[in-house]
């Protein structure tokens, strides 16, 4: 498994950003991929490939190795490119994960996909989310995003949120005991009868771990700083095992820190930062 990485800050939530390119329905702009909200989303007047592409310029020159596109309404036959104006292609990539590995040849009983990849219903309702990771880092002013999803049979394509930004990696990886957990927020009561009613809301995914025996100069430049950009209301992205496998998707989210826990030191010359994430 690879060294987790967190990014604390999307450049394309920044100001000076300007988004051009493919057409918008004008109440749902392309610029709602910037906003934190997965649902203020954007949405294309149709779902030909020249309507469903956007260019982002970024205001500056920046540091990217990470990009993704969240809470999309994409169908399973999508894909995604990403591509910088300096020369950095991503290719085209399957925009719904492989969430299934075969077991001696066969997918699980009653699986609707053939291939491996997450079934609808398993789908987030507001949409499959998709990042990719770089195989070093770029420098660029300008990216470009590109959606081939023509049979699209709501007849358009919408995301809620455009992710781009350098990732922090630890050089000693996430300690074993992580946590991944499904959080319901939700107003509840008891009927007469004992029966548990009330509205449901989306369930998010809450990770919690902590960054063990670190080096004291990563944890206050780097871990420190991570909690400090952060705080409680920017969204950061945040992977397990950013580099593949089928459970990359499951252990991937965009969220908030639940709170900007402290850095400790535990031990004589050894660092930790305990922190948990819950998805957005």
């Amino acid at each position: 498994m690879a060294n987790c990485l967190l990014a604390p800050l999307n450049w394309i939530a920044l100001d000076g950003v300007a988004f051009s390119g493919g057409s918008w329905v004008p109440s749902l702009p392309a610029s709602a991929l910037a906003t934190p909200d997965p649902l203020e989303v954007a949405r294309s007047v149709s779902a030909d490939p020249a309507d469903t592409r956007v260019t982002v310029d970024l205001g500056a020159q920046r540091l990217i190795d990470v990009v993704g596109l969240f809470h999309a309404g994409l169908t399973p036959a999508a894909r995604i490119r990403i591509s910088a104006g300096e020369g950095w292609d991503g290719g085209w990539q399957d925009a719904w994960p492989v969430a299934y590995a075969p077991a001696a040849g066969y997918l699980p009983f009653g699986r609707p996909s053939a291939d491996g990849r997450l079934p609808g219903d398993e789908c987030d309702p507001r949409g499959i989310s998709w990042f990719q990771t770089l195989p070093a880092p770029v420098t660029a002013r300008a990216l470009t995003v590109e959606i081939d999803d023509a049979g699209n049979p709501a007849g358009f394509v919408q995301a809620g949120l455009l992710f781009a930004g350098k990732g922090e990696r630890p050089a000693i990886n996430l300690a074993d005991g992580f946590q991944v957990a499904f959080v319901e927020e939700g107003t509840v009561r008891r009927s007469l009868a004992g029966t548990l009613l009330g509205r449901r809301h989306w369930r998010r995914r809450r990770i919690a771990g902590a960054l063990r025996w670190q080096d004291r100069d990563d944890a206050l430049c780097r871990w420190l700083e991570v909690a400090r950009r952060a705080g409680r209301l920017a969204p950061v992205l945040f992977s397990i095992d950013p580099d593949g496998g089928i459970h990359r998707d499951r252990l991937t989210l965009v969220g908030h820190l639940d709170e900007p826990s402290p850095v400790e030191q535990a031990q004589y010359r050894y660092w930790g930062w305990p922190f948990a994430i819950t998805e957005a």
